[in-house]
């Protein structure tokens, strides 16, 4: 697989996990595989749900009604990690499961 080919998988299988494709305009193969992660009762979707409630409630202390800068940096942030994470995990996977064949 070219690399620009196995990019954009990367980023698809990363869409589908996070729930950002929109798969009735454009389905994918790899959906019959891959949860969107984001669901109501999914791990990820509670925690979501959790960060951004504690997100509101940061706020509203704050008297913030547009989000508060640095929360949103560290919500930023965060997301930015994971992404580096999910990408970085999927190349590990691909090389182990390569030196193991």
């Amino acid at each position: 697989m070219r690399e620009e080919e196995r990019k954009e998988l990367k980023e698809r299988i990363y869409g589908l996990m996070n729930g950002l494709l929109d798969l009735e305009a454009h389905p994918v193969a790899e959906s019959r595989f891959v949860e969107d992660e984001f669901g109501e009762d999914k791990v990820c979707g509670m925690a979501y749900r959790s960060v951004m409630e504690a997100n509101q409630r940061l706020c509203e202390r704050l008297y913030s009604e547009n989000g508060d800068p640095d929360v949103e940096s560290i919500i930023d942030n965060m997301m930015c990690i994971s992404y580096h994470l999910c990408m970085k995990m999927f190349d590990y996977g691909e090389f182990f499961s390569r030196r193991r064949n």
